[in-house]
């Protein structure tokens, strides 16, 4: 056995009979009328068979759009609630979060870490009042101008 016929038994793949037999199935034979010519003079042809008005996409998250739209009001405490917080909005439910009865520190992080969930589901997060944020998916838009009353009223004060 030379050095050649070694190097063929272990690197090259010989065809093997797997016991399986390629059947060619017929194609579908759709029938098509001759119709009359087109602008250019050529025929055109239409098929006889009908086509299906109904959609063939559905959307992903169908089940959010049929369901009501809510908005979950959250008092949050500890910033351990923040899970629970971000699993409403990843349900496609808008929170409105209320920092009155934390501490600033911990609310901060909240926000953080809202920030980036909403960021990933391509929605917003809004200041509605002081100490006062929502939370909105993408399925969820928010219209007015809030920013623009807080100044107001920051410079009333």
């Amino acid at each position: 056995m030379g050095l050649k016929d070694l190097f063929r038994k272990y690197f090259v793949i010989e065809d093997e009979e797997d016991g399986f037999e390629e059947v060619d199935e017929p194609s579908a034979v759709v029938p098509v009328r001759r119709s009359e010519r087109n602008e250019e003079g050529a025929p055109s042809y239409r098929s006889t068979q009908k086509r299906s008005t109904k959609a063939k996409v559905i959307p992903m998250n169908q089940q959010a759009m049929t369901e009501k739209a809510s908005i979950h009001v959250v008092e949050p405490r500890v910033y351990s609630e923040v899970e629970k917080i971000a699993d409403n909005l990843l349900k496609n439910q808008a929170v409105l979060l209320n920092f009155k009865r934390i501490d600033a520190e911990q609310a901060k992080r909240i926000v953080d870490f809202l920030t980036g969930t909403v960021y990933a589901i391509g929605g917003e997060i809004q200041r509605v009042g002081d100490e006062i944020f929502l939370c909105t998916p993408a399925s969820v838009g928010v219209e007015g101008a809030l920013a623009e009353t807080l100044e107001e009223e920051r410079s009333f004060y």
